[in-house]
């Protein structure tokens, strides 16, 4: 899976994928404890998250990728 996210060294760094997969987790985490979630059974997905934080989520990831195509 890593190497198809950094393409073999030629792709993102590890670290901005690193900081991307944390960002998503916090996003999810905080979603799924307001909603009550607590087994692994009880999951959710980014599109289950309301528009305005979605919004927000991507505009995030959006500033990771930024910052590493400098």
């Amino acid at each position: 899976m890593w190497s198809r996210l950094t393409r073999g060294g030629d792709g993102l760094p590890r670290e901005k994928v690193d900081a991307i997969v944390r960002l998503i987790d916090q996003y999810l985490s905080e979603e799924a404890s307001l909603r009550n979630l607590q087994s692994d059974k009880q999951t959710i997905h980014p599109r289950d998250l309301p528009p305005d934080k979605r919004e927000a989520l991507i505009g995030e990831i959006f500033e990771i990728l930024k910052d590493a195509q400098r």
